[in-house]
């Protein structure tokens, strides 16, 4: 089937879906396979919850007028995205980097949608099926698309842009981040800044954060680029969260964000308001009201503890800029349980043991180490070691009793589950 007849089944759809346990009625299956799952085991289920049509690579499963026989489904899925971006005559804007991606595009969502009809990557959507399914369910009624894009691998970023072609790009910031698939540091840069590559070749736009030193070299000569607009703009931190005001307004704007490292985020996201015509008191109560979420730099306080939740993801960039921050949190005891950094291949134990040398110029009032990385970077066996939350949770049931009046900082790789400690 040529792609603009796939096409005409999707304009008569109400969207794709990739997941049967989320499929709505008359929404496109497509039966993606990879090297640990098959969705076409579950086209039935699909049919069963009223799917139109399911997009197959497997003869074996065709079902006639049901089913749409492709060579491969996820180059399908792409392509077709790609088409229907082109049907978009919208600005989209692409986020990319190491740290802050999803943080970043939700205030540059809050702020834009003060003023434009937004559609923006649903949680961290944002790979090679993430961003297809993102631009399928944007519409021409949008405004404005914005789309965030990860990568662990050279040549990701590129790939994306590609199927997403955005008009706006930006890099939060460069870090050690997923180092065993980049190979390198300079191996990250070059994988990140394929976005400037492609605004550069597709005479797009790129917004930076001119203080960054790295990003500020990888600019390219001939392109649009805009710093962040913010010279007039005063970050405080004296209280719980990080606020800021205008210099030329006494009026102060108290964000729900935790952690030094979220100035540049808010920078970013006022930047991209003023950019786009977005008036200053709109911007500012867009990031006053904009409340974290799924354990990214939240505050949460319980029977006498204060627990800052940044257990999202984590590497030794984050992780460090995590530290400082609770550290410059308020007064009292503090507490710190790491969960293992993933990815980092063979820098792996060098980079755990950068993490215990930091935290030694402050003082805790205990230290916990979740994971296999963290215990064997500390082989003096000056903190706390437990394989995993679950057994720091059993040898701790009274946890929240032992820690009353403590600030208690959980950081660490999704994969180490370290929420669990509040379920």
């Amino acid at each position: 089937m040529k792609i603009e007849d796939l096409y005409t089944h999707y304009c008569s759809s109400s969207g794709v879906s990739i997941d049967t346990r989320t499929i709505q009625r008359n929404e496109i299956f497509f039966a993606i396979k990879g090297d640990n799952f098959d969705g076409h085991k579950f086209i039935e289920s699909a049919f069963s919850k009223g799917a139109s049509y399911a997009v197959i690579q497997d003869e074996k499963y065709n079902q006639d007028s049901k089913t749409i026989l492709v060579s491969d489904t996820q180059n399908t899925l792409q392509d077709l995205a790609r088409y229907h971006r082109d049907q978009l005559d919208i600005p989209i804007l692409a986020i990319t980097g190491s740290n802050g991606k999803t943080t970043t595009k939700e205030l540059i969502y809050a702020v834009l949608s003060k003023k434009y009809n937004v559609y923006a990557t649903e949680g961290n959507y944002n790979n090679h099926l993430g961003v297809p399914l993102t631009l399928l369910s944007a519409q021409k009624y949008h405004d404005f698309l914005i789309v965030e894009m990860g990568a662990n691998h050279i040549k990701e970023i590129d790939h994306l842009c590609h199927i997403a072609d955005p008009n706006y790009g930006m890099i939060t910031n460069i870090g050690r981040a997923h180092i065993e698939g980049f190979g390198s540091v300079q191996g990250i840069i070059e994988g990140k800044t394929e976005l400037y590559k492609y605004l550069e070749k597709n005479n797009g736009t790129i917004f930076y954060n001119d203080e960054d030193q790295i990003l500020s070299k990888y600019i390219p000569e001939i392109i649009t680029a805009v710093p962040y607009l913010v010279d007039d703009i005063e970050f405080l931190y004296q209280y719980a969260t990080l606020a800021f005001r205008d210099t030329d307004n006494e009026e102060t704007c108290i964000s729900q964000l935790f952690g030094l490292y979220n100035q540049s985020n808010i920078e970013a996201a006022i930047t991209l308001g003023r950019y786009f015509k977005v008036y200053d008191e709109d911007i500012f109560s867009a990031i006053s009201e904009y409340k974290p979420s799924m354990n990214r730099s939240q505050i949460m306080r319980r029977n006498g503890v204060q627990y800052i939740m940044d257990a999202y993801n984590a590497n030794p960039s984050s992780m460090k800029l995590s530290i400082k921050s609770v550290m410059n949190y308020g007064h009292g005891p503090k507490t710190l349980i790491l969960g293992d950094m993933k990815e980092l291949g063979t820098e792996s134990y060098q980079l755990h043991k950068e993490i215990l040398t930091y935290i030694e110029s402050y003082k805790w009032s205990n230290v916990y180490l979740v994971g296999e990385s963290f215990c064997a970077a500390d082989s003096d066996h000056k903190y706390h070691h437990y394989k995993d939350i679950n057994e720091l949770m059993s040898v701790h049931p009274n946890f929240e009793n032992d820690h009353k009046g403590q600030t208690v900082l959980l950081k660490g790789s999704r994969s180490m589950a370290l929420e669990k400690l509040l379920a």
